[in-house]
């Protein structure tokens, strides 16, 4: 008889996960946005002004069209799969199918692809091309308030892949979400329920839909924890065959962000750096110019120009020099960063020498992301 379980991930199921949950709980996939181009405008949005109805591309955090960079990240992040989305991938299927194409036959057979589709676009042909690329993974997204696209789930049965409906749990439409899974409960292998939370470009929108944050220190909505066990609840009583995977906040931030970050830290550690448990880069840095971490850094940054950054990068790479004269640090220990325009070296080197510089110097905690995030910045002196 099929119950609601607990699993170690902070998420609760009745059967199953399908495989791209199974590998992105243990930081195996990376997210492949696609493209932000999409039809629809969903009040609940989570994604960024920078991707948000753009057309660019993402793997994990690195924006990039570059395919050598897509396979690089994909390998540093040590992954067994991916998860496209957007956006709407279908609204790019071409360059959908290239990438999908490409992984398959980079990565092998056994890599994982899934994809996360809203329904305005599918159709039997687009389907077919997905499924003939090497798709292995459906996941439809489907309007709970507009059931004049919920017929088009059935194509995906003509096909020989994973399929499941994967929607945010909407407190106030309990009802309207019930309806749903009695539509799909026969028609997919698996639904997948998320947490509804807020993000720095949904927070008004879901703010004036009447929804508060269920904590202090939260993102994720009051409400839509209860509403998902009732869903669940639901299933079990109408006695649906149906996989069930409720994906709560805690599992995005501790599990899947958390294993991946790992994972990757592993892969791009330089020997200066110390990786704490959470896989966070621990590194010394020193700021020789008046670009440092604060407000506006990003921007100071970007607005640099080829030529002045060059000059800068002459001058970092001086003061390293005589730095690893003057106290005789091993090459493989300091190091010009050219992105952030700073010389990093070991924190606890650092803190021995910072008292004799003359320069701004920080033990800088970091994701080992491609744009190495700060997560904390201490400066010293």
């Amino acid at each position: 008889m099929k119950k609601i379980i607990k699993t170690p991930y902070y998420s609760f199921r009745i059967g199953a996960l399908p495989k791209g949950c199974k590998q992105c709980v243990k930081g195996l996939k990376s997210v492949f946005f696609i493209t932000g181009i999409c039809s629809n405008d969903c009040f609940f949005c989570p994604i960024s002004d920078q991707k948000k109805n753009k057309d660019v591309i993402y793997i994990n955090e690195w924006p990039t069209k570059k395919t050598n960079e897509i396979l690089k990240e994909i390998k540093l992040c040590s992954s067994s799969g991916v998860g496209i989305t957007g956006g709407d991938p279908l609204l790019r299927l071409n360059r959908t199918l290239k990438y999908t194409r490409l992984l398959k036959k980079t990565f092998g057979d056994s890599f994982h692809v899934h994809i996360y589709l809203p329904l305005e676009h599918v159709d039997e042909d687009n389907l077919e091309k997905l499924f003939k690329a090497g798709l292995d993974e459906i996941r439809f997204h489907p309007d709970i308030d507009n059931e004049s696209y919920w017929h088009r789930i059935l194509l995906a049965k003509e096909f020989s892949w994973q399929k499941g409906i994967e929607i945010p749990v909407i407190p106030k439409k309990l009802n309207q979400t019930k309806k749903l899974i009695d539509f799909i409960h026969d028609k997919v292998d698996f639904l997948n329920l998320n947490e509804l939370e807020f993000s720095d470009t949904n927070f008004n929108r879901v703010l004036e839909q009447g929804y508060r944050a269920k904590n202090e220190i939260s993102y994720a909505v009051k409400g839509s924890d209860k509403t998902a066990k009732d869903l669940m609840k639901y299933i079990l009583k109408k006695g649906y065959n149906l996989n069930v995977h409720y994906c709560t906040a805690k599992l995005k931030d501790r599990i899947q962000l958390s294993s991946r970050i790992k994972k990757r830290a592993e892969n791009t550690a330089k020997e200066y750096d110390i990786i704490d448990d959470e896989g966070i880069l621990v590194r010394g840095a020193i700021y020789p110019t008046d670009i440092i971490p604060g407000f506006e850094y990003r921007k100071k940054l970007s607005e640099i120009n080829k030529l002045e950054k060059m000059f800068i990068i002459q001058e970092l790479n001086k003061i390293m020099k005589k730095l690893k004269n003057k106290f005789e640090i091993p090459d493989e220990m300091i190091e010009v960063d050219k992105a952030k325009l700073r010389i990093l070296t070991n924190a606890n080197i650092l803190l021995e020498i910072y008292k004799e510089l003359d320069y701004k110097c920080a033990i800088v905690k970091e994701f080992p992301t491609y744009d190495l995030f700060e997560v904390e910045i201490e400066f010293l002196g």
